[in-house]
C-alpha cells in the first residue's frame, strides 16, 4: 500500500469515527406537546314563544291541501231588544183578576173611529184601559147580536158598547159550561136585542166577563143570577150616543168571523 492510499483510508476512517461520536452525543428532540384547546361555554338560546295558530279551513285540490285563512270577523254589538207593548192576551193570565161585582171604569179620552182606510190588521191589538175594554176608539162598524163560539175583535165590539149594548166574553173549557152560559143569557129578554156573547182568550180560562160602556164585571165560572142582575142594572142605558141604547140587530152578522 502506498502512502497516498494509506492516508486516504485514514481520513475516511477518521471521518466515520467523528460522525459516530457526534451521533452518540446528540440528545433526542422532545416530542411537542399539544396545548389543550379552550372549550367555550355555549349559552342556550331562549325557547321562542310559538305564534297563535290561525283558524284554518283546508280546501282539498286533488292530492294537495291548500290552507285558507278564515278572515277574522269583528264582534258585533247586539242591538237592544225592543220591548213590545203588551197585548191583552199577553197580560191576561197574570193580571186579569175576578171582581167582586160590577165596577165603574173611567171612560178613555177618545171614542173616535179608526180611519176608514185602515184594515183590521193595521190596528195593533190592545191599547184599552181594561180587559175586556169598556170604552175607547173603535171601528166604524159594529156587530150583530148573537152567541158566537169564536172571538170577535175588541175594536169592533167597543162600538157596540158605545150604543149601550152588553158584551158577555167567556173563556170556558168544557162544552157543558158553554151551554150553561148560553142558557143563562137566552133567559134574559133584553139580551135578544142588546147582547153579544163571544169567546175571548184574553181572560183566564174559566172566567166570564160582562161589559157595557164604562162598567165591568169579571166572575169565575157561570153565575146565571149575577149575569141577570147585570142586565137589570144596566139595561142598555150607559152608552154615550143613545139614551135608551141602539139594538145590535142593526150590526154586521159576524157568524163566519174568526178574528179577534
Amino acid at each position: 500500500m502506498n502512502a497516498r492510499s494509506a492516508l486516504g483510508t485514514a481520513c475516511i476512517l477518521g471521518l466515520f469515527l467523528a460522525l459516530l461520536g457526534c451521533q452518540s452525543t446528540m440528545e433526542p428532540m422532545p416530542a411537542p406537546q399539544a396545548t389543550p384547546l379552550a372549550i367555550a361555554t355555549v349559552t342556550p338560546l331562549p325557547t321562542p314563544t310559538p305564534l297563535p295558530t290561525p283558524t284554518n279551513t283546508i280546501t282539498s285540490v286533488g292530492r294537495s291541501f291548500i290552507p285558507t285563512l278564515a278572515p277574522s270577523q269583528p264582534t258585533a254589538t247586539p242591538a237592544p231588544t225592543a220591548t213590545a207593548a203588551p197585548t191583552p192576551t199577553e197580560v191576561a193570565a197574570a193580571m186579569v183578576q175576578p171582581t167582586d161585582g160590577p165596577i165603574r171604569v173611567e171612560a178613555m179620552p177618545s171614542r173616535d173611529h179608526f180611519p176608514p182606510q185602515l184594515k183590521i190588521t193595521d190596528v195593533i191589538p190592545g191599547g184599552y184601559s181594561t180587559v175586556p175594554p169598556t170604552s175607547g176608539r173603535h171601528w166604524g162598524a159594529w156587530s150583530d147580536c148573537g152567541f158566537y163560539n169564536h172571538p170577535l175583535p175588541d175594536e169592533l165590539l167597543v162600538h157596540n158598547l158605545e150604543h149601550g149594548n152588553i158584551i158577555v166574553s167567556y173563556n170556558l173549557a168544557s162544552e157543558a159550561e158553554v151551554a150553561a152560559l148560553r142558557a143563562a143569557v137566552e133567559a134574559i129578554p133584553l139580551a135578544r136585542e142588546f147582547a153579544i156573547v163571544r169567546r175571548y182568550l184574553a181572560i183566564p180560562e174559566g172566567m166570564v166577563a160582562i161589559t157595557t160602556w164604562g162598567v165591568l164585571d169579571r166572575m169565575e165560572g157561570v153565575d146565571p143570577a149575577r149575569i141577570a142582575r147585570f142586565f137589570e142594572d144596566y139595561p142598555a142605558n150607559t152608552g154615550p150616543e143613545f139614551a135608551n141604547g141602539l139594538p145590535c140587530t142593526t150590526g154586521i152578522d159576524m157568524t163566519q168571523s174568526s178574528g179577534g
